[in-house]
């Protein structure tokens, strides 16, 4: 009978780790799955061009665009270094190296961001799901997978994904997902190994993007509700990710310094910033808050930009404002007293108000008072929440064990009313991507949606001022030109001392040929922004094509003095000074030029010609050469 008992007991002990191999396999079945569906609804990005923040990140940052060379400029500059001549508060070196790296292999294309957008989107999605199942291993599976399906299709994440510089959102997200599995693993083994690579996942992250310091708070979270540790073994654990956080705020600080003075913050970014008081500022934050918690509910009125005006200011008499109030507090209320059950309500709730929480504009300001993209990775607390919801309504136990794959699609109620969500979720997501196929498609759309934000009108004006300046049908391109005209002046109408479309509107009339009406919105511009260096060189223009060499000079120099990088000015500079015979101050500045712009065909060809007339033509022949190489018609 012993000897039976003990045969019995091998049969048993060696059927395990085959069921548990089939079920490792189903997982990793699904996950692939997963990572091909959230591949799949962004397929129709990948010819789209460079948009919004990508021109400021990739497409004109000098830094990024020399490729492998400027990688060490880019861990000791903040990300915007290499586009403006001012400083910066985001510091995200990882994304940054990688724009670096995509340039030097395909120079200005931008189907490859878009590509290790998409691919890196997808296997997000795969990763969140086995971590999710990886933590609910008690639960049943429906609850990860659905989950997942629901954070991967919700369109939301459009800008995320369909916009090459929030790769900072996408990998920041995915390396804390990598970090938390590899802490479980950690957990589960004992292996230290798995621990130092989690800290190490987790630092690549926060050097990723900022906000990752808030998954500080998320370990001790998904300690308390998915594993055996006791709470000192939580608080240890968590005392170790808060050192990666202070090594990167330390080496952020070094860099960059502070964080930005909310003093910095443009009005036309953050509407915040012009509330007169505390009251005021709080309401309105609340009511983005609530809009926020709309978006993600009825993700319908999507756009890149509610900015000033579009949603104006408003107090505590505002219904929506107490609505929201009451959803915000009622929601952190609830998950604190459910918090001690470990319900998975208040993990979802407490999931979504941590990860959120640096960006509700009430802990510290920050550059935007709205952005669908600021929801990507709280979003699968909401996906969470949605998941046991509809398990909740259509009676499938959250703790049941169902057989994978089959069990996993018998509750057919369920699925059909979950199969519609995520439908509308993905054509909405599909149909959103096209948006975005440029600058000018984006905010032609995005203008329907929040036409009376200032700054959607003046970047909708500078769009189709392009569309305007490549029309060869001269009727054509004055209704280019009319049109911008009015998108510029209704920015004015809604904030009259935005200096940026005042400057634009000069250009509109001095492409018109109208001089006095050009130069009195230039010294509107500079009456807003005394320093304005595009004002200054576009006045410099003017003046050369009036003759006035002396004034075209000084109003350049005042130019480059506001923005030595300022390529325009520098090489109009250097040309003045050729053409008044001061071949040495030319090609001191045509020099300053090529040391920024060093591949631009016709600052090398500048430079040389300088050099040249200035009797020194060994020293100019490379930067002709090069010119040639780079624009033969130059010869001509």
């Amino acid at each position: 009978m012993a000897s039976k008992k003990t045969k019995q007991q091998q049969k048993s002990i060696s059927r395990k780790p085959s069921t548990a191999g089939r079920q490792s396999d189903s997982l990793r079945w699904l996950a692939i799955a997963i990572a091909a569906f959230g591949i799949v609804l962004y397929l129709n990005t990948l010819g789209h061009d460079y948009v919004l923040d990508d021109f400021s990140v990739i497409k004109e940052n000098f830094i990024t665009m020399r490729g492998f060379e400027g990688i060490p400029d880019l861990w000791s500059h903040h990300s915007r270094y290499g586009y403006w001549n001012s400083p910066g508060e985001l510091y995200r070196p990882i994304p940054m190296t990688m724009f670096a790296i995509e340039w030097q292999l395909a120079p200005d294309q931008p189907w490859l961001g878009h590509l290790v957008n998409i691919l890196l989107y997808g296997l997000s999605g795969a990763v969140l799901f086995l971590t999710l199942a990886r933590w609910m291993q008690n639960y049943n599976l429906l609850l990860p997978l659905l989950t997942t399906l629901f954070f991967v299709a919700h369109p939301v994440h459009v800008e995320v994904v369909a916009n090459i510089k929030s790769r900072d959102e996408i990998v920041m997200f995915l390396l804390c997902l990598v970090s938390l599995n590899l802490l479980w693993k950690h957990l589960e083994s004992g292996k230290m190994s798995a621990l130092l690579l989690a800290l190490l996942a987790y630092t690549v992250a926060l050097f990723s993007k900022e906000n990752a310091v808030t998954f500080v708070a998320i370990v001790p979270l998904a300690m308390y509700f998915f594993s055996k540790s006791k709470l000192p073994k939580i608080a240890a654990t968590a005392g170790l990710y808060v050192l990666p956080a202070i090594f990167f705020i330390i080496v952020r600080k070094l860099v960059i310094g502070d964080l930005v003075n909310p003093g910095d913050v443009s009005v036309l970014d953050n509407f915040l910033v012009g509330a007169k008081d505390t009251g005021t500022f709080v309401a309105s934050a609340f009511l983005m808050l609530g809009k926020y918690l709309w978006t993600l509910i009825f993700p319908y009125e999507l756009s890149s930009d509610f900015g000033y005006n579009q949603i104006p200011l408003t107090g505590w008499g505002d219904w929506q404002v107490l609505a929201s109030v009451a959803a915000w507090v009622g929601m952190g209320i609830f998950a604190l007293i459910r918090l001690k059950k470990k319900d998975l309500w208040a993990f979802a709730i407490l999931f979504f108000l941590i990860n959120f929480s640096i960006f509700t504009n009430l802990l510290v300001t920050i550059g935007t008072s709205y952005g669908d993209r600021l929801l990507y990775s709280a979003s699968p607390g909401f996906a969470l929440a949605l998941a046991l919801g509809l398990m909740k309504i259509f009676k499938e136990n959250e703790k049941a064990t169902v057989a994978v794959p089959g069990g996993l699609f018998q509750n057919k109620t369920l699925w059909a009313v979950a199969g519609v969500i995520l439908a509308f979720y993905s054509f909405k997501t599909i149909d959103r991507n096209a948006d975005w196929k440029d600058s000018y498609t984006l905010y032609e759309a995005d203008i329907q949606t929040s036409p009376n934000a200032a700054k959607l009108n003046f970047h909708s004006g500078l769009e189709v001022v392009q569309k305007g300046l490549k029309a060869t049908d001269p009727a054509a391109q004055k209704a280019y030109y009319d049109l911008a005209q009015q998108r510029f002046e209704k920015a004015i109408s809604i904030y009259p001392e935005y200096h940026d479309a005042y400057s634009q509107l000069g250009l509109i009339y001095y492409r018109a040929k109208n001089y006095e009406k050009a130069m009195e919105n230039y010294n509107l511009a500079l009456k807003y922004k005394p320093n304005f260096p595009l004002v200054y060189s576009n006045m410099g223009i003017i003046f050369f094509e009036q003759g006035n060499l002396e004034k075209a000079k000084e109003v350049y120099e005042k130019a480059v003095q506001y923005d030595p990088r300022m390529k325009d000015a520098l090489r109009n500079l250097g040309a003045v000074n050729a053409m008044q015979k001061n071949f040495q101050e030319a090609i001191r500045w045509f020099s300053q030029a090529e040391q920024y712009w060093p591949e631009d065909a016709t600052i090398n060809f500048y430079l040389g010609s300088a050099y040249r007339d200035a009797g020194q033509e060994e020293k100019g022949r490379p930067y002709l050469e090069k010119a040639y190489r780079l624009d033969p018609s130059l010869k001509k």
